[in-house]
């Protein structure tokens, strides 16, 4: 019987010692502030930490039933700092520190600030459907430029401005980064090169400027319409490659340099990594359908670049309304869709330009037909051993919503519903694939184009 109830006095000793060492907040957080970045909807937390970590930071708007949380972050013993992002202007938040699997800090609450009167509005004036998740990702070409993300109720939940007219954006959720083209190269008054931008920038959610170039001989020397990010991290241009031709056969000078287009690929740290450019496949002088007026400055006028799951590149040209797709080995120009290429289609050539390339798959395109009075969302779908293509989707805005110039378009994950984003509509349509209107987000301001995410994480 004693040594029963010695076994059991030890037990109970050793399931005492077991609940005082159950861990606590305390063991890991000594110390969690807040403190404003100087953008109204961005703020870093500061948290020291006295033993290593995993944590994440989860919040709402003040009252709220649901958290939002950040990525998990390994703490490291001292200060850590983790922002807080996506926010609404002029709202009462709540926000507390998850430790681990379930270890919660106790709840603090702070305000957000008014976000500039110059960031542009936006507003749901059409609402028969499409996303209510998700966020569009638009700028605008003022000065200062601005980039911006809204939520699907037009609310701004996160900006950056720039000094310069913001031009292009790309961004890549899983990198968690932004690439952006800014500036007017030659002049916002120059009618001849206002395509061309100045600067180079690469940042991160929380505005680092991770990049930041003048366009130059080092990098890029003439920049304009896109920027990409690649999955390795990687930096893809678009630009003019100037080449000096004799002109005089089309009553021109002698030695008159021509813009011709090409891209280039630049490692973040401004290594040259590939050029490309289109002389190769067009000669100003024996290709007599190209456009005698433009040969000095701007022979194709290019818009846009991308790549598919081959790693064969896509451009579009829009002084032609041409599609072409070049090797991403040998850089060879394995076809051209248009009324001047090497592929017969089942339909019209497109007309009054091409417009922001997006590979759905490889050899299955869709594209944005500026079109003559009313755009288009188009998917080609070329087969390069035939040199034939089929017109598989051709879903036509109406007039009001149409952009004679610019602009983008997008199929969401659904596979179902497409991305319209018109510049000179102010306005993301979305629509299904037979063309009815399912919402529309209109704007201040002219974006150049637009991009939908379904979530953006960080």
């Amino acid at each position: 019987m004693r040594r029963f109830l010695g076994c059991l006095a030890l037990g109970w000793a050793l399931l005492s010692c077991t609940r005082e060492a159950a861990p606590s907040v305390s063991d890991y957080l000594e110390r969690v502030t807040l403190a404003p970045t100087g953008n109204a909807l961005r703020y870093t937390v500061a948290l020291t930490f006295s033993k290593a970590a995993t944590y994440s930071l989860q919040y709402r708007r003040a009252g709220g039933t649901e958290w939002s949380g950040t990525q998990p972050r390994t703490a490291e013993v001292g200060e850590n700092r983790c922002p807080l992002m996506f926010l609404y202007p002029s709202t009462a938040y709540e926000y507390r520190v998850r430790i681990g699997d379930g270890l919660f800090s106790d709840v603090q609450t702070f305000t957000t600030g008014a976000i500039p009167p110059e960031v542009p509005v936006y507003d749901v004036t059409v609402d028969a459907g499409g996303p209510s998740e998700g966020y569009l990702l638009q700028w605008q070409a003022t000065r200062p430029g601005w980039l911006t993300f809204c939520d699907m109720e037009g609310k701004v939940v996160w900006y950056e401005s720039f000094e310069q007219a913001v031009r292009h954006v790309y961004f890549d959720p899983g990198q968690g980064r932004i690439a952006v083209l800014t500036g007017f190269r030659e002049g916002a008054n120059s009618a001849k090169f206002q395509r061309l931008c100045d600067r180079i920038i690469a940042i991160d959610l929380e505005g680092n400027r991770l990049v930041k170039w003048t366009a130059s001989d080092e990098n890029v020397r003439y920049p304009h319409h896109d920027i990409k990010l690649m999955p390795d991290g990687n930096l893809l241009l678009f630009n003019n490659v100037v080449r000096t031709f004799d002109l005089s056969s089309l009553g021109g000078g002698t030695e008159v340099p021509v813009y011709g287009e090409g891209f280039t690929i630049l490692t973040p740290d401004g290594e040259v990594v590939r050029r490309w450019d289109v002389f190769d496949e067009l000669d100003p002088v024996r290709d007599t359908y190209l456009d005698a007026v433009a040969l000095d400055y701007d022979l194709l006028h290019g818009n846009s670049v991308n790549w598919d799951g081959n790693g064969d590149f896509y451009i579009t040209l829009n002084r032609h309304s041409e599609l072409w797709k070049i090797d991403g080995k040998t850089g060879k120009v394995l076809y051209r869709v248009g009324e001047h290429g090497n592929v017969q289609l089942d339909a019209p050539f497109p007309v009054g330009g091409l417009h922001a390339a997006v590979p759905l798959a490889p050899d299955r395109i869709l594209c944005y037909n500026n079109g003559a009075g009313q755009s288009r969302g188009q998917v080609y779908r070329v087969d390069p051993a035939a040199l034939t293509a089929t017109l598989e989707l051709d879903v036509v805005l109406p007039a009001e919503y149409s952009s004679a110039d610019r602009s983008n378009v997008e199929l969401l994950p659904d596979g179902r519903t497409l991305l319209f984003a018109s510049t000179l509509a102010r306005a993301c349509i979305f629509t299904d694939l037979d063309g009815n209107i399912l919402k529309v987000v209109s704007r201040t301001g002219i974006a150049y184009r637009s991009h939908w995410f379904p979530e953006v994480r960080y």
